[in-house]
């Protein structure tokens, strides 16, 4: 009789680590409680006291497709878009659709930044392209053939492990850039952004975030945070945010899994991500999900409870 339980607890303790390796839970479970036993910078984000407080809002009038994000500060408002369609949409910051930009000239967009006024960086994933164009108050469409644009070619990558997301860094004044696998990459641009086109360029790999101090298994997306020199580094297949210090540290996480950061379900592909003024958190979610993270007070007993849930 002993015998059969001890196989029994062994199958449950091998099934349980192959659910817990097989989802990636494993890494993110082990990090975070790595993360939580260091001190932690007084400016960090400190992802581990973010609650949602807004939960997989549909954007009813999007139907697929809903990829990438960005801030806005002039406006306060958000940008994403969907590259199936193409559009850039304009949201607010609950999650409300405020108007539809068609694009035209481009093919399969990834990624998209704010850099100041109404100028914004797309990053086209299969052709690894960078494109600086300007988005007017009432456009509703745009072509963006003739845009000022530079091709990246990094590796032999395969066509669809090309530019997965891109973020504005306006500290440094460069561009930074993430690649989705095979293998995973930051790296910055510098001299793109705002330059006549003989300007001088310069593309590098962030040093301190080479592909060996990445735990994630892909990279969706990233912030360069202003206020701090941070990066937010999001992995949709390691269902986390990951907070970076400018010298290449993991710091913190948020965990996007059902029960973790006050989730009551697991964010299903998280594709987009961005931070506004206040240092809320925002994530689009593939098809058309809309997600909100705000900070709360760490020693509080419960989790916020969201406003909106699916």
């Amino acid at each position: 009789m002993k015998r059969y339980l001890l196989a029994a607890i062994l199958l449950l303790l091998v099934a349980g680590f192959t659910f817990l390796h097989s989802n990636n839970l494993d890494v993110l479970l082990w990090q975070s409680w790595k993360l939580n036993r260091q001190p932690m910078p007084e400016q960090a984000f400190d992802l581990g006291r973010y609650r949602v407080d807004i939960e997989a809002l549909p954007i009813p009038e999007l139907g697929d497709d809903l990829s990438a994000l960005t801030y806005n500060s002039d406006s306060d408002t958000l940008f994403g878009l969907l590259n199936g369609a193409p559009l850039i949409v304009e949201l607010s910051l609950d999650g409300q659709l405020l108007r539809s930009i068609r694009i035209k000239g481009v093919e399969d967009m990834e990624g998209l930044t704010h850099v100041g006024s109404d100028r914004y960086v797309i990053a086209e994933e299969r052709r690894r392209r960078l494109l600086e164009i300007e988005i007017p108050d009432d456009a509703v469409e745009l072509d963006v053939s003739d845009a000022y644009s530079l091709t990246v070619a990094l590796d032999e990558e395969r066509d669809n492990k090309g530019l997965e997301g891109l973020s504005w860094d306006a500290q440094r004044q460069r561009l930074m850039v993430v690649k989705e696998r095979e293998p995973m990459r930051v790296f910055a641009v510098t001299g793109f952004v705002g330059q006549p086109e003989d300007a001088s360029l310069s593309i590098h790999l962030e040093p301190s975030l080479q592909p060996d101090n990445l735990f994630m298994s892909d990279l969706s997306s990233l912030v360069a945070d202003n206020r701090t020199g941070h990066l937010l580094l999001l992995s949709d297949e390691s269902h986390m945010v990951v907070e970076y210090s400018s010298d290449g540290q993991p710091l913190s996480l948020l965990g996007l899994w059902r029960g973790m950061s006050g989730l009551n379900r697991t964010v299903p592909q998280a594709e987009g991500l961005t931070v506004d003024s206040q240092q809320r958190i925002y994530i689009v979610s593939e098809p058309n999900l809309f997600y909100r993270f705000a900070p709360v007070n760490p020693s509080a007993a419960q989790p916020a409870t969201p406003a909106h849930s699916r």
